[in-house]
Parts: structure tokens; sequence; C-alpha cells
């Protein structure tokens, strides 16, 4: 009974009290909050110092939103933080997250640019046009906002909200595919989406294996931060 017990209460939860569609209603809530304020609007003056900063001000107010609609949810239902997976993780699964980052960053890069020939190049994210305007210090900014606070709301999200219902489901392997799938669908970005697609199930076996969100948010923030230096870079 004891080393039963000790099964279910490992992290990320093997039987979440919540379950996917009450993960979606949250992304539904959030949706419509952000809709009359602008927030899902694609950003047209990004190559201006206000425009940066509107950009990056929607993007804190993303995340600060999407953590007071889950942290809500989580009181009402009287369940942790921790059950997201926000629990130390081992220093071996925190370097995993690093190399992981590092080799989504190259081989996504990779695959994205035998797509872009195959394709087409699909018009810049709100993220890289940014980048591109930035001076130094609204990159530094930039580089904050898509590398360690825009991954912890997405792991938060994909990984910690939505993958334990789906694991406890479907199993792990159609569990980390579906939400690989729901990762890639809600960037709304087509020629984009398998790369995305595969990144996100990585990310989803990362959390899996470290039982820990921690190591796909290094992941996740590597991967972004690499992407943001080397916009940088092809601008000289």
């Amino acid at each position: 009974m004891g080393k039963s017990k000790k099964i279910d209460l490992r992290i990320p939860p093997r039987k979440p009290v919540w379950n996917i569609w009450q993960g979606f209603f949250l992304i539904a809530i959030v949706t419509l909050i952000e809709y009359p304020l602008g927030w899902l609007e694609t950003p047209r003056i990004l190559d201006s110092t206000r425009g940066i900063l509107s950009f990056i001000g929607v993007g804190l107010g993303d995340v600060l939103l999407y953590f007071i609609v889950i942290a809500l949810f989580l009181r009402l239902i009287h369940r942790p933080f921790s059950e997201l997976g926000f629990v130390k993780p081992r220093k071996r699964f925190v370097v995993l997250g690093f190399v992981v980052g590092v080799l989504l960053f190259l081989g996504i890069g990779i695959l994205g640019n035998a797509l872009t020939h195959l394709l087409g190049t699909p018009p810049p994210q709100s993220f890289a046009e940014a980048v591109n305007g930035a001076n130094y210090w609204e990159f530094s900014l930039l580089t904050i906002l898509g590398g360690i606070v825009a991954p912890i709301k997405e792991e938060m999200l994909f990984r910690g909200l939505i993958y334990p219902p789906l694991r406890r489901a479907l199993g792990k392997g159609k569990g980390m595919l579906l939400t690989g799938l729901f990762f890639a669908t809600l960037h709304f970005d087509l020629v984009r989406f398998l790369p995305l697609f595969i990144g996100g199930v990585v990310l989803t076996w990362l959390y899996e294996r470290s039982s820990s969100i921690w190591p796909s948010i290094v992941a996740h923030g590597t991967w972004n931060s690499l992407m943001a230096v080397a916009l940088l870079i092809q601008r000289f």
C-alpha cells in the first residue's frame, strides 16, 4: 500500500484531479479576457521602442493572467502548484535540460531551414520582428521575456496542466504526442508546425523523464535564447 501511494504522488501526478476539458476551459477564459484588450492581435510597430515595449508589456500581462487564472483554479480544487511540476529537480536533469535546449535549437533550426526551402519563407514571428528592430537594452528585455518568462508560462500550461490528464487517459506515448500537437497548434504557424510539434514532444518527454517542470523550462528557455542570439547575429 505504501509503495502504491508513493507512485501515485509522483510529479507530474499520475492521477491528476483535473481533466483535459478543464485545462481547455482555462485557456478559453484567458482568451476571452485578452481578446477585448487587443492582446491577441499581431503587433504592427515592432521597429520602434514604443512598439517593442508594448510587445513586452503584452507578453508579461499574458503570463501574469495565466498565472492568476491557473492559481485560482488550483485553489478551487485544493491542489498545490507542485502538482504542475514545480518541484526541485535533480541536478543532472537541469544539465540535461540545457543540453536538450541546445539540441532543439540545432535540430529544429536545420529542419526549419529545410522546410523553408520546400514551402517558402514564412512571415517572421512577432518575437523575431521585435528582435530585428531592437537596440541592445531592448534585446536584453526581449531575451528575458522569451528565454525565461514565456517558457515558464508555456511549460506550466502545456506540460504542467495539459499533459497529466492526457497521460492518465491515453498513456505516456499518446499523451506526449497530443501535448506536442496542442503546443504546435496553439502557436498558429502552419509552416513551423512540424518543428514546433517535435519540440513540444521532446519537452514533454523531458518533463516525464525528470518528474519536474524545471528541466523543461531550462530546455525551452535555452532554445528560445539561442534563437534570439542567432537573430541578433544575422543583423550584422
